[in-house]
């Protein structure tokens, strides 16, 4: 349950998606006054089906046990009881070509986990979460009128005393601090790095169609394994991810073909397409997706973006968190897990701050432990898409570099003591603090 604020600080959070709003019930957990201003007119992800690996279901755990309960009202797993300690399973989308004999729909292996994470939460190795569902539950867990909406982020300007927050509808608030929560084309991050060299996200070379296929549907199209239980398919030029979401009532499915000289902005992250698009970006694929498709909701194709830069992730008492800092591809699955750790490490070191004199060392010990981490995702998740695609040098559709490469990347995913990247934080954090004293 949220404490009573204690005004030691104030923060401005903009962006009330799941990054925002986890963030939120970290800092009320701690005591500390929080606001969201949001930009729609209420509260909403874009979206449907969203994966979360080990670390990121631990992170939301640490921040608040009800945060936990209501992801766990949520979740959906592979219902295949030899599937438990399974995230994901690997398989061809086209048949191999490189002589091992291999079709498409076989197996290349199963992607486990053996750690002991998910039995703490109560979880299971793949859960799902469908992205609405899950904000809807976690947004009862903030006290009522801890939100604005309709609040377009224009300017923040910063003073001694905080920072003023402009929006387009005239309307003006005051904080310690603002935290950017804003996503990918955050307008924290445009205030945030306009006195110097913009970081402006970049088409990744990659788009994706996808829908959400009613369960009975998709039984008939691909089996009830196949349906249940979540598989990637790897393929030449592509592939295609499908699981079950929303307690099984769908199966979420994204398919993502390469197209490198694709003309498309940031601002313009959809462009409008047809089955017959589809169809031309999947010769030889495995014709149940193929038929899978059929029952989409829309052949949009979203054009994936994402953010690599060395900058840090603050200045002054403005600061940001998921997207807005470190915007992936979603070929591994963490994008949303990386925000939660954001929230879970942001909200406790704030929490540590005597008062706004100590804003800037917290955001220092924040950057410190999480922009090489985050960093770190972005450069990978590219990768992943080419080792997802057969196409990555080393790899390519070699069956057994293919097993390794991927038991290794999600390894590092999920292998990080986050209680530790706190400790470190805060020794960091600390060892400012003593420093500006003595020189006091």
């Amino acid at each position: 349950m949220a404490q009573k604020p204690d005004n030691r600080l104030s923060v401005a959070i903009v962006g009330g998606g799941l990054g925002g709003v986890a963030l939120a019930i970290g800092l009320l957990r701690h005591g500390i006054s929080t606001h969201i201003y949001e930009a729609a007119a209420g509260f909403g992800e874009i979206g449907a089906g969203i994966m979360h690996g080990t670390n990121s279901v631990r992170a939301i755990g640490l921040i608040s046990p009800d945060m936990l309960s209501a992801f766990k009202k949520c979740a959906t797993y592979n219902t295949d009881p030899a599937k438990e300690n399974t995230f994901i399973e690997h398989r061809y989308g086209t048949d191999s070509n490189n002589g091992n004999g291999k079709k498409s729909g076989d197996s290349i292996c199963d992607v486990q986990t053996n750690l002991p994470e998910h039995r703490w939460t109560g979880t299971r190795a793949m859960t799902t979460v469908h992205r609405a569902r899950f904000l809807d539950e976690i947004v009862k867990i903030i006290p009522e009128g801890t939100a604005s909406f309709s609040k377009s982020l224009v300017d923040i300007v910063e003073s001694d005393d905080g920072v003023r927050l402009y929006f387009a509808d005239g309307s003006q608030a005051e904080a310690s601090t603002v935290i950017g929560c804003d996503g990918i084309k955050s307008k924290t991050r445009e205030v945030l790095f306009r006195n110097t060299t913009p970081v402006v996200p970049q088409y990744s070379g990659v788009y994706a169609y996808r829908s959400l296929v009613p369960r009975d549907i998709a039984i008939d199209v691909l089996g009830e394994d196949l349906t249940t239980n979540g598989s990637l398919w790897m393929g030449y030029g592509g592939y295609w991810i499908t699981y079950p979401v929303d307690h099984g009532e769908y199966l979420n499915v994204v398919a993502m073909p390469r197209k490198e000289d694709w003309q498309v902005a940031v601002e313009n992250l959809v462009l409008p397409g047809t089955r017959e698009d589809l169809l031309n970006d999947w010769p030889g694929w495995d014709p149940r997706l193929l038929k899978l498709s059929e029952h989409f909701q829309s052949y949009n194709r979203w054009a994936i973006f994402d953010l690599i830069h060395d900058e840090r992730y603050f200045k002054g008492r403005i600061c940001l968190l998921g997207d807005a800092a470190h915007a992936s591809g979603p070929h591994m699955g963490a994008g949303a897990g990386m925000a939660m750790e954001d929230a879970y490490i942001l909200s406790n070191l704030l929490a540590g701050a005597k008062d706004s004199s100590d804003l800037e060392r917290v955001f220092e010990a924040y950057d410190s432990v999480r922009r090489t981490r985050t960093q770190d995702l972005v450069r990978l998740s590219r990768y992943a898409a080419e080792v997802n695609e057969l196409a990555a040098p080393g790899i390519m559709d070699n069956f057994e570099a293919l097993k390794h490469h991927s038991d290794q990347r999600y390894r590092w995913i999920w292998n990080v003591d986050l209680e530790a990247q706190l400790e470190e934080a805060k020794q960091i954090m600390n060892k400012h603090i003593d420093h500006s004293t003595s020189m006091q």
